[in-house]
Parts: C-alpha cells; sequence; structure tokens
C-alpha cells in the first residue's frame, strides 16, 4: 500500500484501538464510563472542523456521524476532557510510517532532510481571559498565542509543532523542537539541516550542535559578533567567537558547561558566509557545513529555500483555517490547532503523490495541485473514511477523493 492510504489506515486503526483512551485522558478518571459523546467522536469533530461557528459545527458533524442532540455546552464539557497530545501522538505515528517505513519515497538534499524552524502569532479567542493567560506583559487588543513550527521543507510536512503564550522564546521553542524529534525518532535514520532566521541566533544552541555534529544554517543580523566579522577577508570563512562578559554572563547559571568553556578561553568555530543580495544588501549566515562540502551558492540556495515555511502558514491560515479557533481555554486551542496540523499532513501526502503525477505531463509551465480545493474536497471526504469499517469501501472513498483532487490544477510560474 502507497504511503497516503497506509498513513490514513494507521491512523484510524489508532483511533478504534481502546489503547488510544489513555493517551486521550488528561487525568485518569477521564472517559472512564460510556457517554453520549466518546474520545473517537472529539477526534473525528475536530478533524471535520471547517471555520464555522460551534453550532454549525456540531450540526454537520451530527448529519455525518449519527450522533443527534449535542449541545455546545456538553461538546465542550467532553473535550476540556482530552488531551490534545493525542492529536501529536498520532502525528508522530504517521511521520515515523513516512521516514522509516517509506524511507525511499523521502526527498533529501544530499541526504540531509531540510527542516526550517519559525514561529508565528495565531489570534484566539478575545477575552479577557485569554489576554491574560496567553499575553503576558504584552499590551495587545486581541489575544494571541505564539506556535513554532519544524517543518521539513522538501516532503512538506510539519514534524513538530508547539503553542505557547505569546511572548515565549523562539531559542526554547527550536531546542524543544529539536528534543522531541530526537527522543521520538521522528526522521528514522535521516541526517537533518536546521534553517532558521535570525531570531534564532543562541550561542548555547551553536555550541551544543556543533558538539553533537548536528548541522544547521541561522541568518544573523550584521551587528552580530561585529567584531570577528571585521577581521573577515573574504566572504566565506571561519570566525571564532570568542568569551565577553556581556555575551557569556547570560550562560553562568543557566548553561555553566559553556560558560566554564567561553571562560577558559576556548572559542566556538563557525563558518560565516556573506551573501550578496540583488539589492547590494550582505545577508550574514553561520553554519557548521564545510566549505568543501557546500559551497557558498549552495548556502544561499538552502538558506532560500526556508521561505516554504512561511508559504505553509499562510496555507494554514488562508486555506485550512486553522485560526477559527473557538475558545480561549488552553486545552481546546491546542486541539483545534494540533488537529489541522494532522490533517494538513495527511492531505499532504496525497498532494505530493498527486503533483508527482501532474507533472509527468507537458504543460507550459511547472504545475500542481490547488491546495485550497484539496483541503475543501479532504473535508468532505475524510471523516467517512475513518467511519467507514469496510475496506473496500474505503478504498473506492480514497479514489474518489483523489480524483477529484487531480482535477484541479495550477501554474507554477517563474518569480
Amino acid at each position: 500500500m502507497d504511503y497516503k492510504k497506509e498513513v490514513v489506515e494507521k491512523i484510524k486503526e489508532k483511533i478504534d484501538s481502546n489503547e488510544l483512551i489513555a493517551k486521550c485522558r488528561t487525568n485518569e478518571k477521564d472517559f472512564i464510563r460510556n457517554r453520549k459523546v466518546t474520545p473517537k467522536d472529539i477526534i473525528l469533530y475536530e478533524f471535520n472542523k471547517r471555520g464555522l461557528s460551534t453550532k454549525m459545527e456540531i450540526i454537520n458533524f451530527n448529519n455525518i456521524n449519527d450522533v443527534q442532540e449535542i449541545s455546545s455546552p456538553g461538546l465542550f464539557k467532553q473535550r476540556e476532557k482530552l488531551n490534545p497530545e493525542v492529536f501529536v501522538y498520532l502525528q508522530q505515528i504517521a511521520l515515523k510510517n513516512f521516514y522509516i517505513d517509506h524511507s525511499n519515497e523521502v526527498k533529501t538534499y544530499r541526504g540531509y532532510v531540510l527542516k526550517a524552524v519559525d514561529g508565528s502569532d495565531y489570534e484566539i479567542s478575545n477575552t479577557k481571559r485569554a489576554r491574560e493567560k496567553f499575553n503576558g506583559n504584552q499590551q495587545q487588543q486581541c489575544a494571541r498565542v505564539t506556535v513554532s513550527t519544524c517543518y521539513d521543507i522538501l516532503n512538506k510536512y510539519s514534524i513538530d509543532t508547539i503553542v505557547e503564550s505569546y511572548d515565549y522564546s523562539e531559542i526554547e521553542m527550536l531546542v524543544e523542537h529539536e528534543k522531541t524529534i530526537k527522543e521520538k525518532e521522528l526522521l528514522g535514520a535521516f541526517k537533518s539541516i536546521t534553517i532558521a532566521d535570525r531570531n534564532y541566533r543562541s550561542l548555547s544552541y551553536f555550541y551544543n550542535k556543533i558538539k553533537n555534529d548536528e548541522k544547521f544554517i541561522i541568518r544573523i543580523a550584521s551587528s552580530c559578533y561585529k567584531n570577528e566579522i571585521k577581521k573577515m577577508k573574504s566572504n566565506d570563512e571561519i570566525i571564532e567567537i570568542g568569551y565577553e562578559y556581556n555575551r557569556a554572563k547570560y550562560y553562568k547559571n543557566s548553561e555553566p558547561e559553556l560558560y566554564k568553556y567561553l571562560k577558559n578561553g576556548n572559542t566556538i568555530k563557525l563558518r560565516c558566509v556573506k551573501i550578496l543580495l540583488d539589492t547590494g544588501e550582505l545577508e550574514y549566515i553561520l553554519t557548521n557545513l564545510e566549505s568543501n562540502d557546500f559551497s557558498i551558492n549552495e548556502i544561499k540556495e538552502l538558506y532560500n529555500l526556508r521561505w516554504k515555511i512561511e508559504v505553509n502558514y499562510k496555507h494554514l491560515k488562508n486555506n485550512v483555517k486553522i485560526e477559527c479557533i473557538t475558545s480561549s481555554k488552553e486545552v481546546l486551542i491546542k486541539q483545534d490547532i494540533f488537529s489541522q496540523v494532522l490533517v494538513t499532513n495527511i492531505l499532504q501526502a496525497f498532494l505530493n503523490d498527486g503533483d508527482k503525477i501532474v507533472n509527468e505531463y507537458k504543460y507550459k509551465n511547472k504545475v500542481k495541485i490547488n491546495g485550497n480545493m484539496a483541503i475543501g474536497l479532504l473535508k468532505n471526504t475524510l471523516i467517512y473514511i475513518f467511519l467507514e469499517d469496510n475496506l473496500d469501501k474505503r478504498s473506492e472513498l480514497f479514489d474518489k477523493f483523489y480524483e477529484a483532487m487531480m482535477k484541479f490544477i495550477v501554474p507554477i510560474k517563474p518569480g
């Protein structure tokens, strides 16, 4: 079975299993009695969301699932018991299925999976409680959360997603992404290169990545490490970042190993690449990729690919309607976000396969499947697939969705 169908089958198998109940609980007393609304119902309800009001979402879901007379308060009460991490768990199963069981389908750059990391602000229900909970000291008129994503640029999958308060540290979320991916072995045996923008400059991050021989490309502002960069005589050199009190003091308590390393006269050696933009400005990039392996032009190409994570955020917000969050409660906010990221990853498996097929035909421009139409078609089909117990009928639903999706293509024009 190909990945696009297999991943849905694996998720369905988990949703239907009794073992998932434990993953669904926020505490041990949840979901121990038979209720009108089951954990499976809530999971499928989340999958089926279309960015409408809660009442309309319930009406749509009831018409499909044949679960009648569920009130909004009743649904919210049961949803509060559902651990949003269940969607993360299901996503990790899907990712392992791809990177391990379907490793021959994984697109890489010289054997490396390219991971972009970036954050985006999501607007949530604008209540006083939400502003106090998530905005912290930021005097914002609207309630917002910060969502950080680690995104596979070439395969177009969200690998890990974190939802935190508006002013949460992006560096800390980056480190948490890396920790989760490593501990859960989400990429299987694949090596990776982490690519990030200027907000992710951190000596601690550089130090630990070099120590563990993990590759990265980080853009920095022109004001960073000025003294070290001034000594450069070309556009591609190794710079040595050593001890300075204002630089190292932040690590004295938080990371004494790094502080001691710098204090003892050691330096962090990084390759600094200067890239001239069409505007005449210089872009500064720090990396631990060797110059013998990756040229300046290749470093530039890899960094420019980072922009695809911005395209993914646009798709999530505009097409998937991920910001249509129906509550100001943290558990429900995370349910809405994590579930829609998982649905988007499922869709991407079909898009990847479809894009490969449509580009076998000769068109004037390169083409791709219309993602906006595809998500709409998937929302009309996915819940029926998860509710259908007959394998042959599920296969028919897969095929109908795929055929409908393939009818909508758009050109990718240069520039």
